[in-house]
């Protein structure tokens, strides 16, 4: 056991030596610098790196902003989009106010037959014969009295 261990030692410090000369050998030398020969370029090199990298970073900040600017662009509306908006709120609006002004005709309507109503009534003329509406727009005359009852669901009364 004892020859076995020995052999392997053996050979690990034959490979470490060898090992070792080969390295030693086969490695490159590292130039040497000499202060005084390219000083001067060394500054100047050192000097355009340095205005590079803060160029670099003002340019980083650059995109930044951009990127940032971009991604608001992107979420504002376009006149187009604005356009098509407007036209479509103009064409709701455009039929609301028919509707209303629609109404307002049916309700002028509605007023001057109650006011030749209450005329005949007032000059006693007596009962007069209703009026049967004419038009496409229908006109309930129990739409007012419907207001002024009390209707009363599943037997509970409200005081």
């Amino acid at each position: 056991m004892l020859y076995a261990v020995a052999e392997i030692a053996a050979f690990m410090v034959g490979a470490t030596i060898v090992g070792f000369l080969l390295g030693r050998l086969t490695k490159k030398s590292a130039p040497e610098i000499v202060p005084g020969e390219d000083a001067a370029e060394l500054a100047a090199a050192e000097a355009t790196m340095r205005e590079l990298e803060s160029e670099r970073a003002s340019l980083k900040d650059q995109l930044r902003d951009a990127k940032e600017r971009t991604r608001q662009l992107a979420a504002e509306t376009t006149t187009a989009e604005s356009a098509e908006d407007f036209v479509a709120e103009k064409k709701k609006l455009e039929q609301a106010l028919s509707d209303a002004e629609a109404k307002a005709d049916r309700l002028r309507a509605t007023i001057a037959e109650r006011d030749s109503k209450i005329a005949s009534l007032t000059s006693g003329e007596g009962q007069a014969q209703p009026e049967v509406a004419t038009g496409s727009v229908g006109y309930s005359s129990s739409a007012g009295t419907l207001a002024d009852t009390r209707i009363v669901f599943g037997g509970e009364e409200e005081d």
